[in-house]
């Protein structure tokens, strides 16, 4: 995806009015970036990884894809029109990538030979009409006034349409048979048109493209014939570099800003999305204009968003207006509701003057017909919905759950089983850590109650013992609650169970899960990708860990970060996974460290050879805790060996079996 062509597709008709840099309008830069993405048979948590009977993971390494697969013979052999489902996480890259298709299309370098139109409609916009016929929408997305609708719907077999945010309005898309269009000049409401596309009982042979949340598959696939699924995995490590120096025209400013964020890990990985990486560099490019240190010590979405809306924005000049503009933004999330008229605002003290602000600031976009207003990304719009909770604004209704006083909004707004996997909610734990109230006193200058974060922390509890976090895509989701809170009373006190099988597959789950496994203090064997020849016989408890990658240098030494950290793990059994000489030395700096409690290592067929054999012969001599080393079945040669044998000389070496 390194080819390079413009993010902002040609017919789109409106810009942000805000004279500082957009997050639709500059976002990558004018370029394509790398994003990962992967094609599956279902979405995670309906053929997920780990669900055969014997435990051995599902080797999907052949279904990474590139852009040119998304739609055509790549995917599969079967003969229908495809509906493919682009889907991932919040701020992932879906709309992006969604955007790059349809201007690639217009480049002529992609499905030039497929399609013959292609037409990109963004949800948020087609929800603020009631009704519309499949004419009215393609006339939407024309350059000229009449579009030619019964030649493009000639041949429908050459159509593309894409439906970016489909999940964003609350519609209900399944309908009755007979509620469907059965014509393109037949009015109807605009959930059942998209309802009668999805259901391929209008334009059965086009094809289409969809964007949703992870979060929202569940509601739209009894809405969908045959869907092809698509997640979207955000930036490669290599990609992530790729960005900062497309953002920084001037190489020099790229390379501070990519050290300094380099330097910061959490943050680093937290920038394989897109959504993060813009904001890191948009706070770096405002300290360098201000000659000031560069300096951005974020360790979660939620200090990295206080950061920018309150350090870099300056959004608190609102005075008092911005408590209610936290109200709009949570009054659109329990309504679903993402595009506001003046009158909204003026229901919550807001005049002109604060639109006009929040425009510059580039927090808001105007859409001028009609005349409304939308968070520049909808995560915005979430966080200040999370701030209207958090500062006890939130109107509470519903009785889900009794003497659960946050909650009981957010499970009215909230499918209970996509609660956690909410940014809202994800925004609000972060907002209600120590860090995340110190910093909203400051910004509202007020003394805030501590009372709601032991029922917000209640419920999670509950919901870890009702997942027990395994074979679960939900259970990132709860993870991710977590790391945004750092409560470490709260983790030490959470059940944990004996066994644990999770299956890693970005960075950012890596980092969740090295976190999460810190207080795992009952699991004292860890495994990494457990499958045939390197199972152990008997062996069912403990943590399974699984993942196929890419396993760079930064991934091994976050996964070695484990060992740093006093708790019980004794054993760790890497066999069966090629470890470079830069990982092993990672490991063995892990393995130094004086908190290491781990006595038998296992690197059965890890590929290692006599380079390698330095550093483990150093760490033998080094390590407080291991007393026992497999390597059986590595190619070390004489010289490797003569190297462990020299470590094994050394007095501190506390090592009694070798293999």
């Amino acid at each position: 995806l390194s080819v390079g062509i413009k993010e902002k597709y040609q017919n789109q008709r409106r810009e942000s009015s805000c004279p500082t840099q957009s997050w639709r309008n500059e976002y990558l830069h004018q370029k394509i970036t790398q994003l990962l993405f992967l094609h599956r048979y279902q979405p995670r948590g309906y053929d997920f990884l780990l669900r055969r009977r014997n435990h051995e993971v599902v080797d999907e390494q052949e279904n990474w894809m590139e852009i040119g697969d998304l739609i055509g013979p790549g995917l599969s052999t079967q003969e229908e029109p495809p509906t493919v489902v682009v889907h991932g996480v919040a701020g992932i890259g879906k709309s992006t990538l969604a955007r790059q298709v349809r201007r690639a299309w217009e480049e002529g370098w992609l499905f030039k030979d497929r399609f013959k139109h292609v037409f990109y409609f963004n949800c948020r916009e087609l929800a603020q009409s009631e009704t519309m016929s499949l004419a009215e929408l393609i006339t939407k997305d024309w350059a000229a006034p009449d579009a030619p609708i019964g030649q493009i719907l000639s041949q429908p077999e050459q159509l593309l349409f894409i439906l970016d945010n489909l999940d964003e309005p609350k519609w209900d898309l399944k309908g009755k048979s007979s509620e469907l269009c059965p014509h393109w000049s037949q009015q109807q409401q605009v959930h059942t048109l998209l309802g009668s596309l999805l259901k391929k009982t209008l334009l059965p042979t086009a094809s289409l493209l969809i964007t949703a949340r992870i979060t929202a598959l569940r509601k739209l696939i009894p809405s969908l014939k045959h869907p092809r699924w698509v997640e979207v995995l955000g930036f490669s490590e290599s990609a992530r570099k790729e960005y900062f120096f497309q953002y920084f025209t001037d190489e020099s400013q790229a390379i501070r800003a990519f050290t300094s964020v380099e330097s910061n890990p959490a943050l680093f990985t937290m920038c394989l999305m897109p959504l993060v990486s813009w904001l890191v560099c948009t706070c770096l490019k405002q300290q360098m204009e201000q000659e000031q240190p560069l300096s951005l010590t974020s360790q979660t979405t939620t200090a990295l968003c206080l950061h920018y809306f309150f350090h870099v924005l300056q959004a608190q000049s609102l005075g008092t207006k911005l408590r209610g503009f936290c109200s709009l933004a949570v009054e659109g999330t329990c309504q679903g509701k993402t595009l506001f008229s003046p009158e909204d605002f003026r229901e919550h003290g807001l005049d002109g003057a604060n639109i006009s602000t929040l425009l510059n600031m580039g927090v808001l976009q105007e859409h001028p017909t009609p005349q409304s207003y939308s968070f520049i990304h909808l995560c915005f719009q979430e966080f200040f919905a999370a701030m209207s909770y958090a500062l006890g604004d939130g109107v509470l209704k519903g009785d889900c759950f009794n003497n659960i006083i946050i909650t009981i909004d957010l499970t009215g707004v909230y499918d209970r089983h996509d609660l956690f996997g909410e940014p809202t909610t994800c925004f609000l734990f972060g907002l209600l850590s120590d860090q995340g109230m110190r910093e909203m006193e400051s910004i509202f200058k007020c003394s805030l109650s501590r009372k709601r974060l032991p029922s917000l922390l209640h419920l999670a509890k509950r919901e870890v013992l009702l997942k027990r976090l395994n074979l679960d895509p939900y259970s990132w989701h709860l993870l991710h609650c977590f790391y945004e809170i750092q409560d470490e009373d709260f983790m030490k006190n959470i059940f944990i169970p004996f066994t644990l099988r999770i299956c890693v597959q970005t960075d950012m789950e890596l980092l969740l899960f090295t976190f999460f496994f810190t207080f795992c203090h009952r699991i004292e064997r860890l495994q990494l990708n457990e499958s045939g020849q390197h199972r152990q016989a008997g062996r069912t408890s403990g943590a399974f860990l699984y993942s196929w990658g890419p396993f760079t240098d930064s991934w091994w030494k976050m996964f070695f970060s484990i060992l740093k950290v006093p708790r019980s793990l004794q054993e760790l059994d890497l066999s069966g996974n090629s470890l470079s000489c830069s990982a092993v030395q990672s490991l063995c700096d892990a393995l130094k460290s004086p908190q290491c409690r781990l006595a038998t290592l296992r690197l059965v067929s890890c590929g290692l050879t006599y380079n390698c054999c330095q550093d483990l012969a150093s760490m033998l001599g080094a390590s407080p805790s291991l007393t026992e080393l497999d390597l059986r079945h590595n190619d070390l040669g004489d010289l490797g060996v003569r190297l462990l044998c020299e470590g094994l000389r050394q007095p501190a070496c506390q090592l009694r079996k070798l293999r």
